[in-house]
């Protein structure tokens, strides 16, 4: 039964820690802001009026969280978690002008340094831009270049594949001549053996008949009476 006491003791304290952290993350997310108006005499009391000690001195344009509303007085919080009470006339809704146009300086130095930040990365756009339409120009010509060379290398192999054809061709013939001029050559040789054969068969009968001539010749002086 203790032990009951004590887990149900246990889940409401858990419980219960689980609301307060809720409730002061609600109270956190929906806190206020004021600002501390320009002043010589800005001072924060532990309550409303100037019979209450001071918590604190504040500058003019410090922010602050606005905590409960008084009737003259406004309970603050600040930045260090101190509390204490301003006089309303001290508080702001909005920030000073000073913050303002610092704001609005710091915004604009931001918003120049981004333009700036934006236009050097421009520049390096065009510039890898400009790189890369150089590049593709230059793979470009390149490709028509191997397309070029590519069909003049498939002209050429025709062409040598024509040649190849015609110097088969033309070796077939040649060979084919070749064994005619032999043949006839062998019959020229055959005929000018003939030629000589029979040039010399008539210069035989020529020299046997001049033989005989000369021979009747000379029979024909011993023959013939002297004169004398």
């Amino acid at each position: 039964m203790l032990c009951n006491q004590e887990n149900i003791s246990t889940r409401f304290l858990f419980i219960l820690s689980i609301i307060c952290t809720i409730v002061f993350s609600t109270t956190a997310a929906f806190a206020e802001t004021r600002y501390i108006k320009p002043s010589t005499e800005a001072v924060v009391r532990r309550g409303q009026g100037n019979k209450y000690k001071i918590v604190a001195m504040v500058k003019a344009g410090l922010k602050v969280e606005f905590v409960e509303e008084g009737t003259t007085h406004t309970k603050i919080r600040l930045a260090n978690g101190k509390e204490g009470w301003i006089v309303k006339r001290f508080l702001s809704k909005e920030p000073p002008l000073d913050k303002i146009v610092a704001s609005l300086r710091t915004e604009n130095e931001t918003l120049k340094q981004k333009e700036i930040e934006a236009s050097q990365k421009f520049d390096a756009v065009n510039e890898t831009l400009a790189q890369t339409t150089q590049e593709l120009d230059a793979t470009i010509a390149e490709r028509d270049q191997i397309q070029a060379d590519f069909l003049k290398l498939q002209h050429d192999t025709e062409d040598v594949v024509l040649i190849k054809k015609n110097l088969e061709k033309t070796l077939k013939d040649y060979r084919q001549l070749s064994a005619t001029m032999s043949v006839i050559q062998q019959e020229n040789d055959t005929i000018k053996d003939d030629l000589a054969f029979k040039w010399f068969l008539a210069g035989g009968g020529v020299l046997v008949f001049g033989m005989i001539i000369g021979s009747i010749f000379t029979k024909s002086r011993k023959r013939k009476p002297s004169l004398l």
